[in-house]
């Protein structure tokens, strides 16, 4: 398969890339410091367009969210079966407005809302019919920073074991 990646160069887009290539696949990187940046929806949606698999993971204002509803709709259009990738946060789950690690209140309450702001959009796009097939992923905490919690688990073990429930699951 062909598997766009937003954020490929570092953390779980990084841990997403470097595991589904060992496994044979195809990635297409999308990445700042390649010179892209997904705030250019319309351009970053024609690099995503021709693959098989979107895996939404960089963040930018509301970037991420945009960037959804613009290939979701460009796929719709396509009786090919294509699969996305929405990633998410735990601290989505949660109802109060606690501070994120490594992050001020004001960051945290932002991150927060963007990333509520993705769920709602996928929860509303896979409620559509089409030939899309729409995965929510909410990380908990994992290391991904120099700040992050030592015990959690690095980007690569999380990685694997979203990979092996979604093997599973026959997404792979």
């Amino acid at each position: 398969m062909r598997i766009a990646i937003t954020g490929h160069k570092r953390g779980i887009g990084r841990a997403f890339a470097d595991a589904l290539s060992d496994r044979g696949h195809s990635i297409v990187g999308i990445s700042r410091s390649d010179g892209e940046n997904i705030r250019r929806v319309e351009h970053t949606a024609s690099i995503i367009e021709p693959c098989d698999v979107f895996i939404n993971n960089a963040i930018s204002q509301y970037a991420q969210t945009e960037l959804l509803f613009e290939v979701w709709h460009r796929w719709n259009d396509s009786m090919k079966a294509r699969q996305i990738w929405n990633i998410s946060t735990r601290v989505c789950q949660r109802h109060e407005d606690k501070q994120i690690r490594g992050l001020t209140m004001r960051e945290s309450m932002e991150y927060r809302n963007r990333k509520m702001a993705l769920e709602l959009a996928h929860e509303q796009l896979d409620a559509q019919p089409s030939n899309i097939t729409m995965t929510l992923i909410r990380p908990s905490s994992v290391r991904t920073q120099e700040w992050s919690d030592p015990e959690c688990p690095d980007a690569d073990t999380y990685v694997n074991g979203v990979l092996e429930d979604l093997q599973q699951k026959g997404m792979l």
